[in-house]
């Protein structure tokens, strides 16, 4: 089986994919991705948090995060809050005119307070241009994505890998994102967790332990929100019934979509759903 990145869609004009997002954790995603792209992101106000390769920490307005190629990441606001975020996702054959080896290196903002505190002003900036009320706007937004790339570039590379050695992962997560991909695939099946296991080779017993250490929740948990996002989202665009709903998207039956909402949002699907609609 083949699994799919993300594919990232760059504006013509902008060398970049600029993504606004004001999110309210009453829709709080579960569902792990990574694509080739380094992204970027910047909260603006509320509180977020983010999943990086199995760490979770919270991201407080004012701060950044940045994922590197192929990180499995997660951002999303922090229950019972929300988050105003701008996301930017770079491209690589855009840094690869003025770094011919980028695909040797990796950004790391750590230990780097002075650079990442000029990289947040930067992002505070771009989400500030109004490209809609300013029809140079996009001048402006150019040159703050310019003036990132630099600063990254510039101030903010580390050695990926050098003629002799290789930067050790914290963990091993080729397991993970086989996993993960398998799960996103055919999470409105039924996925016994020897067939999940099976899918990357590892035991029973010891793919449970691995896919908590890296992802944080168990992987009936995963698998569980992931259905609840999916069905819950059926209902809101496709206007369907809760039976269909938890039919349609792998739950054995009514009853556990109905526990797992009433447990990650505590609401009964309906009442979540009118919950959505009366806001």
């Amino acid at each position: 089986m083949n699994y799919k990145y993300e594919i990232v869609n760059y504006d013509k004009n902008i060398p970049a994919k600029i993504l606004y997002c004001d999110l309210s954790s009453e829709t709080h995603k579960t569902e792990l991705h990574w694509h080739r792209e380094p992204e970027i992101v910047y909260v603006l106000d509320g509180l977020g948090e983010c999943s990086h390769n199995g760490d979770v920490m919270d991201l407080p307005a004012g701060e950044c995060k940045i994922f590197n190629s192929e990180d499995v990441h997660l951002v999303r606001p922090k229950m019972g809050h929300h988050a105003n975020m701008i996301i930017i996702q770079l491209s690589f054959e855009y840094m690869r005119m003025f770094c011919k080896t980028i695909d040797s290196v990796i950004f790391d903002l750590h230990d780097r307070s002075e650079q990442k505190g000029e990289i947040c002003e930067i992002l505070r900036q771009i989400a500030s241009i109004d490209i809609d009320h300013d029809e140079y706007g996009v001048l402006k937004q150019i040159s703050g994505v310019n003036l990132l790339y630099y600063k990254l570039l510039k101030y903010c590379t580390s050695l990926k890998r050098s003629s002799n050695s290789f930067i050790i992962p914290k963990r091993d997560f080729s397991y993970a994102k086989t996993a993960i991909a398998y799960i996103n695939e055919n999470f409105k099946q039924e996925i016994p967790l020897n067939e999940i296991s099976s899918v990357v080779n590892l035991s029973p017993s010891y793919f449970s332990k691995y896919f908590k250490s890296v992802t944080q929740v168990s992987f009936s948990e995963y698998l569980a929100n992931l259905r609840l996002e999916n069905a819950l989202q059926d209902m809101l665009t496709k206007n369907s019934t809760v039976t269909v709903a938890a039919v349609e998207n792998g739950f054995a039956n009514v009853k556990s979509f109905i526990t797992q909402c009433k447990k990650v949002y505590g609401y009964t699907p309906a009442q979540y759903k009118k919950h959505l609609l009366n806001r």
